[in-house]
């Protein structure tokens, strides 16, 4: 059982470490695609180390499911940041 509800908190404690190390993972599995964050594939690599689970259990999860989680994931990486004040 996979609890999503921690998904945000869980992509919130990410750093940009992460995230590159993240896009080296899906670049070596061929995704040649221009912005990652528009990819399912990397949107669920990220969500599941939010979430502290392997990707294949999030794609093992029903289709709403799983899209749900990479809409959210979507929506985190590029929502705007306000500028420090």
């Amino acid at each position: 059982m996979i609890d999503t509800t921690k998904l945000e908190a869980g992509l919130a404690k990410l750093k940009g470490h992460d995230l590159i190390a993240l896009e080296k993972e899906e670049r070596l599995t061929g995704n040649t695609a221009l912005e990652l964050t528009t990819s399912k594939s990397f949107q669920v690599r990220v969500a599941a180390r939010a979430l502290g689970v392997n990707p294949h259990d999030l794609l093992d999860l029903p289709i709403n499911e799983s899209n749900a989680i990479c809409i959210q994931t979507f929506g985190f990486l590029n929502k705007p940041v306000e500028p420090p004040t």
